[in-house]
């Protein structure tokens, strides 16, 4: 829910403060090529430092499906947390620069005159749309479950609920 509020407010910047500019005379902002490099590229670098999360949840899985496979080593927790951390930071400012990005293409859009601009608008979107879609699927292999495994919890008791269900 936070990144759909940072999207919406972001969308209604990204649409408001153009058409202002454009009704004092100035022109729609046009994302320029770094950008446009710059947003995917940062997602696809957070992927490639989570790569020993991935393979360690997958050894996790594993060993749940075959008990007999040995308990992988245990990642650095700090690792961890700093990944995730840094994960939910690109996916709240890639939820910012698709908002605006989504408002400002959707000017340009309903404007009467579609000029050659709009499709950097429209890469731009589309790679901080890569970057956010990046940071939550870097967060969510981050989660720790309900038994504290960090396996998916498939085969394992959890742990009694906060309501004093036995065991």
């Amino acid at each position: 829910m936070t990144l759909v509020g940072w999207a919406v407010s972001a969308t209604t910047a990204g649409y408001l403060l153009p058409k202002l500019v454009v009704n004092n005379g100035g022109a729609i902002p046009i994302s320029p090529w770094n950008i446009i490099v710059t947003l995917p590229l940062i997602g696809i670098i957070l992927l490639a430092m989570a790569i020993p999360m991935f393979k360690y949840r997958a050894a996790l899985n594993a060993r749940v499906k075959d008990s007999t496979k040995p308990r992988p080593m245990p990642m650095n927790p700090f690792y961890a947390v700093r990944l995730v951390l840094l994960a939910k930071a690109i996916s709240i400012s890639g939820a910012i620069f698709s908002g605006w990005h989504i408002g400002v293409v959707w000017l340009q859009l309903t404007s009467p005159v579609i000029t050659e601009a709009t499709m950097q608008n429209v890469l731009a979107l589309v790679g901080s749309l890569l970057m956010t879609i990046c940071a939550i699927i870097v967060e969510r292999i981050c989660r720790i479950t309900e038994d504290g495994t960090g396996a998916e919890g498939k085969g394992l008791k959890s742990a009694p609920n906060a309501a004093g269900e036995p065991a």
